[in-house]
């Protein structure tokens, strides 16, 4: 293990507190000297980087470790902590991001956890443990993409996420707005309360009002008692709406509402009820098209886009689709249990001339399908079932 920190206590108490891992600790009191010992003999199988040191920042050594080939798994520690930090630690694939001060059982937890997958991963690939954990427990593994315009939003999310902002997310279907959306969820202080999604292009009109706003017994036919809308059931937390172009015009005008003094009335109800929840919306439409042609209301468009992120389609980013590829292997590999480990250069060749007009969703089907078809531990194009 290579520990790097310029406080000489605290590398001998890092030191220390490893002493629970049969391994070799080695400690570099700088970036320079950091660089110098992880390239040269024994490349390091564990990172331990301070956060700020006399001539580097962790996270900005971690990236030029990455730059010489070094895939160690890392841990950033820090005394100040902060959401951006936190997001570029793990776009450069640390798998922990540990705030000071912290107990011994605590860094010992992580250094196995990351050891322990590292040595499970197959030889060659990159850091695909951590995306694992990361989609497991938080839905962060598109962090991983290697698209600045993905990166840019994943690093404005992590600057919005601890404000009470509404966010717009637009994209293609596939594209991963669902993840985007919990990764702020998760990156804000609402992470313990809920998240609530609800596709408002899958529920009639009068199901939809209902669904978001509740209602009393005998407001309708079947409304045999009073229920509890997602907007109240969200607060404290989240209430992610997908495919907000679908919604009708009605509910616009009622979403406007709730948007302006997060406050409602339950249907057939007469009671407001407010509720303290972060709005975060979802389309696959040109929403300001759908303004200009009279189907979304303005005044919402803009209440909803305070902080519009964009995220591109495949097509548009095909530095992507390689390690996805290899990412959605190992998820699919580890639910079914048997399969290949590896994907042959031929068949990354023939995924990445295609165009995925369904983007990383039907990337993730091909390679399922290509998992279940293949036969050794090589997946190979003719396992995919592609045209091309």
């Amino acid at each position: 293990m290579l520990v790097v920190d310029d406080d000489p206590e605290m590398r001998d108490n890092l030191e220390r507190m490893l002493g629970g891992i049969d391994c070799v600790v080695r400690t570099a009191a700088d970036g320079a000297s950091a660089l110098s010992s992880a390239t040269g003999d024994g490349v390091p199988d564990l990172l331990i980087l301070d956060r700020m040191l006399p001539d580097a920042d962790g996270v900005e050594l971690l990236g030029h470790l990455r730059a010489q080939g070094i895939r160690a798994p890392a841990i950033i520690i820090t005394a100040h902590p902060s959401l951006e930090t936190a997001v570029d630690a793990l776009g450069l694939q640390a798998a922990h991001y540990l705030a000071k001060p912290f107990a011994p059982d605590d860094l010992l937890a992580a250094a196995r956890e990351a050891l322990g997958d590292a040595l499970d991963a197959p030889q060659g690939e990159e850091s695909g443990y951590l995306w694992e954990a990361l989609r497991d427990k938080h839905g962060f593994d598109h962090v991983m993409s290697r698209s600045p315009e993905v990166r840019r939003a994943y690093a404005a999310a992590a600057r919005v996420a601890g404000t009470p902002a509404p966010v717009l997310v637009e994209g293609a279907t596939g594209t991963g707005k669902d993840f985007l959306a919990r990764a702020i969820h998760c990156m804000s202080d609402r992470a313990a309360k809920h998240f609530v999604p609800i596709n408002c292009g899958s529920l009639p009109e009068q199901l939809l009002t209902s669904e978001l706003f509740g209602h009393e017994k005998g407001a309708f036919t079947s409304a045999t008692a009073a229920k509890k809308g997602m907007c109240e059931v969200a607060a404290g937390g989240t209430l992610f709406l997908d495919e907000i172009g679908e919604m009708s015009m009605d509910n616009q005008v009622k979403l406007l509402r709730f948007a302006q003094d997060l406050s409602f009335t339950r249907l057939g109800g007469t009671q407001s009820i407010e509720v303290d929840v972060r709005l975060i919306c979802a389309t696959n439409q040109d929403l300001q098209a759908a303004v200009r042609e009279g189907r979304f209301r303005e005044d919402l468009y803009y209440r909803l886009a305070v902080v519009p992120l964009r995220l591109p389609p495949l097509c548009e980013r095909p530095e992507d689709i390689e390690p996805f590829a290899r990412f959605f292997l190992r998820k699919h590999l580890r639910r079914h249990g048997r399969g290949p480990r590896e994907i042959a250069p031929d068949a990354l060749e023939l995924l990445s001339a295609q165009q995925w007009p369904g983007n990383l969703r039907q990337l993730e089907n091909a390679i399922q399908r290509g998992l279940l078809m293949a036969h050794g531990d090589t997946l190979r194009p003719e396992d995919l079932m592609l045209e091309g």
